[in-house]
């Protein structure tokens, strides 16, 4: 597998690559990507990708067929605004997907995202990629949804210990009806 990051090399270029990327999540993504991570990245333009806390990664494997786009990562405002990833359904469960987040943790410094709680795939990959649990919040259709963030590698136990406390509140609280 090879990861690479994609720079917009000039607008006609990058209109190319935007619209292959789209038509990969369309195909791939299993409608998990948020309206709104999917516009971001429908009107992302070579400044703001090249922007601080910005980055789009994909992850290339090699087959009979010459070289296959196998995933993408696409993240701004270091997972803040958006994160998006999305693995092809032939190379699932493979690590590609976690691969990819520690690319972008080990590119930007930190990373941070939402997954829904029901999404367990990718939970999965966000917890093998390093990310903790820090919050439980409701989207707008009522759904709960983990925020998830990086944490430096000197983070003590005992920070953690209270970050899982904290979670374990908010948990208990959404459960009672009430809002973050």
């Amino acid at each position: 597998m090879r990861i690479s990051s994609i720079y917009a090399a000039g607008p006609a270029q990058w209109s190319r690559q935007r619209d292959a990327l789209l038509a990969f999540l369309r195909r791939h993504a299993d409608k998990q990507i948020t309206p709104e991570g999917w516009m971001t990245l429908a009107e992302l333009t070579p400044e703001r990708l090249s922007a601080p806390g910005s980055s789009l990664l994909t992850a290339t494997i090699r087959d009979q067929l010459g070289s296959q786009l196998a995933a993408l990562s696409f993240v701004t405002d270091y997972g803040k605004e958006t994160c998006v990833i999305a693995v092809h359904t032939l190379y699932r469960d493979k690590g590609i997907g976690a691969s990819l987040m520690r690319a972008q943790l080990e590119r930007l410094g930190k990373l941070e995202c939402r997954v829904a709680s029901d999404n367990a795939a990718s939970l999965k990959m966000c917890f093998n990629a390093g990310l903790a649990a820090v919050g439980l919040t409701r989207s707008p259709s009522g759904a709960a949804v983990l925020h998830l963030r990086s944490f430096p590698p000197a983070f003590s136990r005992a920070e953690a210990g209270g970050q899982a406390a904290e979670l374990r509140r908010a948990a208990i609280s959404l459960q009672e009806g009430e809002s973050l």
